[in-house]
């Protein structure tokens, strides 16, 4: 029953209006605020009389106040509040129903009934108080507990992606509860050399089982690090990418090229445009290890020179060449893909001044395939080198430079003048490697 209207203004009223910030916030089952008209209707207090008090723990810095003008939702202490100074002076410009009030970290140190998140580390730190989305860093090789297990649904857009178990495996008495987790985004970021690493706000791994929060924990980047713009843009801020993946725009220049094959009357040049989806692992590299950078080789040369297509030079040049045996018999071989392409292009394209511009292209395609074919021992699969995402990363971006060649010079046939026009992007300056 609510207390008569009164003044307020001792230790012992600071103390009770304390006591009940601090039980709401850790019993609320989300670490909520409570709002300050609440707060006042609860107590029976005056709004000058919950202003002085709250003015009293502010200054001593016992609470923290989320205004909606700074949090869109005070409920959720979304983001740190700004310095004691300026909530001062909001506190007495705002109406009451237009904030919630919080304990502060000072304030939660000293609560005994939180050992209860012991186990959720993440979840620990939101109950002292933290932030719902403090950005928490982490070694980039965590996310392979779920690329790598068949029980997860894996989405990586370069940029950052989302993890949950599968329909099948939720279903599963086979699958322990305990692993039936969801992460519903994670972002890019990068430590002091540019080395990528994961970003996971706090909010989201509160929600993880207590023993993947012990998984995650175990991973945390024990240096300093920063969030990549265009996810903490999309995520804190509401703003649209300024940036387009690399990965995406390789992609992006194999439908092109097939969309002129089409305008010019030949077949498409590539039997899969990947218009259905991005192949499994074409994706920056999780693990630094020289077992990966091989894995997205034979992916990489499956993607390109066996995804050539045949029907596309038939007609223009021979398939076959002859050769002449030991025994002086001919034999008929088949080219091969890139022989193919070589010839094409060595057959129908000349530089300005009469050089060919077939190596051009074909030199990084070639490169891929010879990395390829190279014996087991060739790449230490078992290597593990911090420069090797770099490594892939740049064999990617000279295969995105030959296909923009590629491209450009398809566009220069007559059947595709004023015909055909690219999307501006793919040849802007706002593509990048994340």
């Amino acid at each position: 029953m609510p207390v008569s209207k009164k003044d307020a203004s001792d230790d012992t009223d600071a103390g009770s209006v304390l006591t009940v910030i601090s039980n709401h916030y850790v019993c609320s089952g989300d670490f909520n605020g409570i709002l300050a008209s609440r707060l006042a209707e609860q107590l029976g207090f005056t709004r000058a009389s919950l202003l002085q008090v709250l003015e009293q723990l502010l200054a001593s810095e016992r609470i923290t106040i989320a205004f909606d003008r700074y949090q869109g939702n005070p409920h959720i202490l979304r983001l740190p509040p700004p310095d004691t100074q300026r909530q001062l002076a909001l506190v007495n410009s705002e109406a009451l129903h237009t904030f919630c009030v919080y304990p502060s970290a000072k304030t939660l140190a000293y609560r005994k009934d939180l050992a209860s998140f012991s186990d959720r580390p993440f979840t620990r730190r939101l109950a002292l108080g933290e932030a719902m989305l403090m950005a928490v860093f982490f070694e980039l090789s965590v996310l392979e507990t779920y690329y790598r297990d068949p029980r997860y649904r894996f989405h990586y857009n370069d940029m950052g992606g989302w993890i949950s178990i599968t329909d099948e495996a939720s279903r599963s008495p086979e699958v322990d509860g305990r692993d039936k987790v969801l992460l519903e985004t994670f972002g890019i970021g990068y430590d002091e050399r540019h080395n990528r690493v994961v970003v996971v706000y706090l909010r989201y791994l509160s929600r993880l089982s207590p023993e993947h929060q012990q998984i995650w924990n175990a991973q945390v980047a024990q240096r300093p690090c920063t969030m990549n713009g265009d996810y903490a843009g999309a995520t804190l801020e509401g703003r649209w990418f300024t940036h387009h993946s690399a990965y995406n725009a390789l992609l992006a220049e194999i439908r092109e090229i097939n969309k002129i094959s089409s305008v010019i009357g030949k077949p498409s040049l590539f039997r899969d445009d990947f218009s259905s989806g991005r192949p499994s692992g074409f994706h920056p590299m999780l693990r630094p290890t020289g077992r990966n950078l091989l894995d997205f080789v034979h992916l990489f040369d499956k993607m390109l020179s066996d995804n050539l297509n045949y029907d596309f030079f038939r007609y223009d040049i021979p398939l076959e060449e002859e050769l002449a045996r030991d025994d002086g018999k001919i034999q008929v071989k088949s080219l091969g893909t890139l022989k193919l392409l070589w010839n094409w292009l060595s057959t129908h394209y000349r530089s300005s001044d009469g050089a060919d511009v077939s190596d051009e292209i074909l030199i990084p395609l070639k490169k891929i395939r010879k990395l390829r074919q190279r014996p087991a021992h060739g790449i230490d699969e078992d290597k593990f080198d911090i420069s090797l995402p770099g490594q892939q990363d740049q064999l990617l971006v000279d295969v995105l430079q030959a296909l923009q060649k590629l491209r450009w010079l398809l566009m220069s046939h007559p059947n595709a003048r004023g015909k055909y026009q690219p999307p501006d992007w793919l040849d802007g300056d706002n593509i990048v490697v994340y």
